[in-house]
């Protein structure tokens, strides 16, 4: 006698497919939090002397790009270059690159930009057009090709390459300022990288023309962004001036907030360089 229950089939067969729904699209902030995680590093390198030349009367990179109004090509640019750990071998869409840089960017408008920086010697644009490969140059537009540096180079730590913290696209500031912020925050940047070094940022408007090759006003503007936006730290104090009709004029001392200060961008290197050494030992282990 088969003493096999018998089995209702209609109550026992279970909806594969219940409780499947299609997801929302992948927007502007979802897309760069995905890409920058899978970046991991929590920064990028960029040269000093993409914001200022050591060699004059040649304007620096970020001058041309300012003076040429060029916002969109910088945001690429730099994108790029922050994105460099997920792009060889992987390449993204035009579309995909449109959506990255902001809600209302056109696809057109990043053609446009890729355009401009091929043509000034940053890239060169390769693959099939609707999905673009970059073939990065140095940032400081010598025209050499450009290659990955060690993130923990004590050589080159707060000398030669100053950091952009991945906050700068996951955050939103890349949206919240415009070309005159953006400047000033890659001149603070710079100027305030090495914790051993310079804290603030100490520069009279007017010399903002000789400096890094754009105008008193877009320093002044700068400024106006990025204090409107919370980033901006300053202090003013009195120093001894002979030519001062009261023996004493202001210098104004900026400095950069949380995540953009200094301490934060040191701490985001230790963290890169402790999770390194961590993968080095791990993989040394493995091969014992």
């Amino acid at each position: 006698m088969d003493d096999t229950p018998e089995i209702d089939t209609e109550e026992a067969e279970l909806d594969p497919f219940a409780g499947l729904e299609d997801l929302p699209t992948s927007d502007t902030t979802h897309t760069r939090d995905d890409l920058f995680r899978s970046a991991k590093r929590g920064f990028v390198r960029i040269r000093k002397d993409f914001v200022q030349r050591e060699a004059k009367p040649r304007p620096s990179v970020l001058a041309e790009l300012v003076t040429g109004r060029k916002e969109l090509a910088l945001d690429l640019l730099l994108t790029v270059h922050a994105l460099q750990p997920v792009l060889p071998g992987s390449p993204l869409p035009i579309r995909t690159w449109a959506r990255l840089l902001g809600q209302d960017v056109s696809e057109r408008s990043v053609r446009s930009a890729m355009a401009a920086l091929e043509q000034m010697g940053l890239l060169k644009v390769g693959g099939r057009r609707g999905t673009p490969e970059f073939v990065l140059k140095r940032e400081n537009g010598d025209g050499e090709a450009w290659n990955p540096e060690p993130v923990d180079d004590p050589a080159a730590r707060g000398k030669g390459f100053f950091t952009i913290p991945f906050a700068y696209w996951t955050a939103g500031t890349i949206d919240e300022l415009s070309l005159p912020g953006k400047a000033m925050l890659l001149v603070i940047l710079r100027d305030t990288q090495d914790p051993k070094g310079k804290l603030t940022f100490v520069m009279a408007n007017e010399r903002a023309q000789e400096f890094y090759g754009f105008s008193e006003r877009t320093a002044e503007r700068g400024y106006l962004e990025l204090r409107k936006a919370g980033l901006l730290k300053e202090r003013t104090v009195l120093v001894p001036s002979a030519r001062h009709p009261l023996g004493r004029r202001e210098e104004y001392h900026r400095a950069l907030a949380s995540p953009y200060s200094t301490a934060h961008r040191e701490a985001l290197r230790k963290a890169a360089k402790a999770a390194r050494d961590a993968n080095t030992l791990a993989v040394a282990r493995s091969r014992a």
